[in-house]
């Protein structure tokens, strides 16, 4: 069966890929600027919406606001895509850009708003069923690719994106798999290169930080999160030019767009050299004529007869069995005799000599080594058949054997002997004074101090009379407490209400501990976070709830 043409066929994922990383490569940088124009601000600001509603314990009060402005951004985003598109979309048909107008720029946004808010929905459906992803996923980046603000309505470019979608199926769903696969590539390099920096920074700098007393506290939403935001920002560029080139071949099929970028390279210069080809010409047609009119009879059949006919086969013959040759010959089929073997036996036997020729290769390659190592004790001209060469060759070895390992443990034993002298004298037994965190700090741990030490400070600061310092200390000693019992586990990074699942979690048996808890964190949050204001009724309160949190379970 004929196969259609490559124009017809589209082509094959990885030129397509290729020929979009280099139109990328080649595009200028104002390009990857209007591109990263409205990516950047969209991953931050979606990093930040992340962040701010996992942690904040005021997410609910402002989760609106903050919800539309991810979605502006996200707007924001497309529409700038829309104009890195259409920059590649004019580099790879060799044309200029056309200026911007305000009224395609209005039609731009309106379709882009329109058609990816639409995307929200559509594409975790398409992921559920599997099969629709890949055509679903095309039409999202057609749109954007597409969307030149001519089209005088949404439905128009909706059919043009559509149509362009159900186009090379094979190559959109090859072309995909391979992208699909170069992310989790980048995922996971820039995970390692993000869990590793703090590590530098230690060994290079010297700078301490959580993340290098403590590694798996980067194990958390916001860092994948962070991950994924630089994968798009590494990735998505060239997906955007590969559909770019897919819509610029499909759109070609019926106004030969491609072919007239081909052949614009070779159109001035036939132009220029119009008259150089002529004349050229002119040259080539009149010297064969002219040879033979001045060559005689003798001449030429000298010239026949200058390499004898034996001469020239041979040196064909010889040329054609060269190394460099030999491979566009057909190979030639070899008869074996029938083997009395299987195929398995037969396939152990090939094993086992490529094994044996191994070994013989590595035994050669170790006998040159110790020819260099003992010249005298093993001459050129003694091999591994010459009688007593075992025997002379295991001596040597065991000898020069011991003689290391007497030499490396008597270095360990100097060593050893050195770090004995100079180890301090042991330090006389006294109890550490730990010192007293800042209260009023962010970043003050419930760790920082035991249960004891944040109940005496507490009972100091409800003295002088600083009472929203007086509850914090409370509240600390209340999960140092908890701590202790293993409830709950101390981290920077958690947050109120993290700890209140944790509790809830693991204190499931115990309903009047997750109460008084629960009572003392809401009180605490509204003083320490809110704009109430605390007295030394609502403190002593507060302890009493304490002193209940510490007999509960």
């Amino acid at each position: 069966m004929k196969r259609p043409p490559q124009r017809q066929a589209g082509k094959p994922p990885l030129d397509l890929i290729e020929e979009a990383t280099h139109l990328l490569r080649t595009a200028p940088a104002a390009t990857l600027a209007v591109y990263y124009l409205g990516a950047m601000p969209f991953v931050l600001g979606l990093l930040y919406f992340w962040a701010d509603m996992s942690r904040s314990p005021l997410a609910p009060q402002h989760l609106a606001p903050a919800s539309l402005s991810t979605a502006l951004l996200y707007f924001w985003m497309k529409f700038w895509q829309t104009h890195f598109a259409l920059r590649l979309r004019a580099q790879a048909a060799g044309e200029p850009l056309a200026a911007p107008d305000w009224l395609p720029t209005a039609r731009i946004v309106i379709s882009q708003v329109v058609i990816q808010s639409t995307s929200l929905f559509l594409f975790p459906l398409a992921l559920i069923c599997v099969i629709p992803t890949a055509w679903v996923f095309a039409l999202f980046q057609n749109a954007t690719v597409l969307n030149d603000g001519t089209e005088t309505g949404t439905r128009v470019l909706f059919i043009k994106c559509r149509q362009q979608a159900m186009l090379w199926p094979l190559q959109n769903h090859l072309a995909l798999a391979l992208m699909a696969f170069f992310s989790l590539y980048v995922f996971v390099n820039l995970s390692i290169v993000s869990l590793v920096i703090p590590s530098l920074c230690k060994t290079l700098f010297g700078i301490e930080s959580i993340f290098t007393r403590s590694p798996w506290a980067m194990a958390n939403s916001t860092f994948f999160a962070a991950m994924f935001g630089l994968t798009y920002l590494c990735v998505d560029p060239v997906i955007k030019s590969i559909y770019v080139l897919r819509c610029f071949y499909g759109s070609s099929l019926q106004s030969g767009e491609d072919l007239k970028v081909g052949l614009k390279p070779y159109i001035k210069p036939a132009l220029k050299s119009s008259a150089a080809i002529l004349f050229f010409l002119a040259v080539f047609v009149s010297l064969p004529a002219k040879a033979g009119t001045n060559d005689s009879p003798a001449k030429a059949g000298a010239s026949s007869q200058a390499v004898p006919a034996n001469n020239l086969d041979q040196a064909l013959d010889q040329t054609i069995h060269e190394r460099k040759f030999v491979w566009r010959m057909p190979r030639e089929q070899v008869v074996e005799p029938e083997a009395k073997e299987g195929v398995i036996m037969q396939f152990l036997d090939k094993v086992g000599t490529m094994v044996r020729d191994a070994a013989r290769h590595l035994w050669d390659w170790g006998l040159k080594i110790l020819r260099k190592l003992f010249p005298h004790h093993l001459p050129e001209h003694v091999t591994h058949s010459a009688p007593g060469y075992g025997w002379i060759m295991t001596l040597d070895i065991l000898l020069y054997s011991l003689i290391g390992v007497i030499v490396i443990a008597l270095v360990i034993f100097l060593y050893r002997l050195w770090r004995g002298y100079r180890r301090p004298p042991p330090a006389v037994a006294s109890e550490a004074i730990q010192p007293v965190p800042d209260i009023a700090d962010e970043n003050v741990r419930a760790d920082q101090l035991p249960e004891d030490g944040w109940t005496s400070l507490a009972r100091e600061l409800l003295e002088k009379g600083e009472f929203r310092l007086a509850m914090r200390a409370f509240y600390l000693a209340g999960l140092a407490n908890l701590a202790g019992r293993n409830l709950i586990s101390i981290a920077r990074f958690k947050s109120n209400r993290e700890y209140e699942r944790e509790l809830q979690r693991r204190a499931h048996a115990l309903p009047e501990l997750l109460t008084v808890f629960g009572s003392n964190l809401s009180v605490f949050e509204r003083i320490w976070y809110g704009m109430y204001e605390a007295n030394r009724d609502l403190v002593l309160q507060f302890a009493a709830n304490l002193e209940k949190l510490k007999a509960g379970g």
